[in-house]
């Protein structure tokens, strides 16, 4: 989960932005396949999971649900993107801007 030098990171507020501290500990994320192609991905600092609401923004959510599940795909350039599921019509991407802040999902 990197963009720019930025890793994604979940604190305990459930913000969901970049950082470009590699010791940061919000940064350490976990991937838990629900099904082929399906997974959670969950800070094992604050246990909550990424979610992406449905404007697109990305939070933090203590309990999974589905807006936690996002579709992986491993793309030519073998970079993995991450496409939120329950909104998968919009085509919405987890991503973060140079800034360091979410990016919306279009």
């Amino acid at each position: 989960c990197r963009n720019g030098g930025h890793f994604l990171r979940i604190l305990p507020d459930g913000t969901v932005d970049g950082t470009k501290d590699r010791s940061d500990q919000h940064i350490q994320l976990q991937l838990s396949a629900e099904s082929i192609g399906e997974v959670y991905i969950k800070s094992t600092e604050t246990g909550q999971f990424l979610a992406m609401d449905t404007d697109g923004l990305l939070y933090g959510s203590q309990t999974p649900n589905e807006e936690c599940l996002f579709l992986e795909r491993i793309e030519e350039n073998h970079y993995n993107t991450y496409t939120s599921k329950k909104y998968a019509e919009k085509n919405w991407f987890v991503g973060l801007k140079k800034n360091g802040s979410s990016k919306l999902g279009p």
